[in-house]
């Protein structure tokens, strides 16, 4: 069972990602180092819970980032923890080029084996000024997916009806917060990977997160240099 369900996370992360280069998230569980010399990483926290079906909680699967007309997709975020019916949380990361860089949605998915399979994605769209040779805190980001109200934006397509309906995406909508909790996430993060501790440290926090579809600006995030 555990065979087939890797089989069909690596068909899921390859059709979806289309056309995306697809690679591996700089921290890891794996990772033992991590290199600034060419790009900078994008940090941050990243908290999933679904209220609107408490009982199929997703997974992250990727974090999408585009950069000079090209999608790049990040898999492999590190689980700092499985709450159940409370969620899950994630540390995410991704190397990107300094300068400007587009960061695109964060892509779920609720898989039992056999029976379900539904995606969920939660759009950024927030244009980032990457500064060089850092890294970079981009934010705690806690996201909950709620019942649906109206005509508010889907967490997830309609298709395929059953899954996504069951799981609660397609009948449920995005709530998120975006905040700045440095400290105590950078805390975490370097007891997870202590070889971050030696590295240039800067915040660029994203701004309050309200869906794409009901934005009246696209905002852009410019690069603060705030070493910490």
């Amino acid at each position: 069972m555990k065979i087939l369900s890797r089989i069909v996370l690596l068909l899921t992360v390859v059709v979806f990602a289309g056309c995306a280069n697809v690679s591996k998230m700089p921290l890891n569980d794996k990772a033992t180092a991590v290199d600034t010399s060419q790009k900078s990483i994008l940090v941050g926290k990243l908290s999933i819970r679904n209220d609107n079906k408490p009982s199929h909680q997703p997974d992250l699967l990727a974090v999408f980032v585009n950069q000079n007309e090209k999608d790049f997709s990040f898999t492999k975020p590190a689980l700092v923890a499985d709450l159940d019916k409370g969620g899950k949380e994630y540390f995410i990361s991704m190397a990107v080029e300094p300068g400007k860089a587009k960061l695109k949605l964060a892509r779920f998915m609720r898989q039992v084996p056999l029976l379900l399979n539904a995606m969920a994605d939660l759009p950024f769209e927030y244009e980032i000024d990457v500064p060089a040779n850092q890294v970079v805190y981009i934010g705690n980001i806690n996201a909950v997916i709620k019942p649906r109200e109206d005509d508010q934006p889907r967490a997830g397509l309609v298709i395929p009806l059953i899954d996504q309906a069951v799981v609660g995406f397609s009948n449920g909508t995005f709530e998120v917060s975006i905040t700045d909790n440095y400290a105590e996430d950078m805390k975490a993060l370097e007891a997870k990977y202590p070889f971050i501790a030696g590295q240039t440290l800067a915040k660029n926090l994203l701004p309050s997160w309200t869906h794409p579809e009901q934005r009246e600006e696209k905002p852009t995030v410019l690069a603060e240099n705030t070493e910490e």
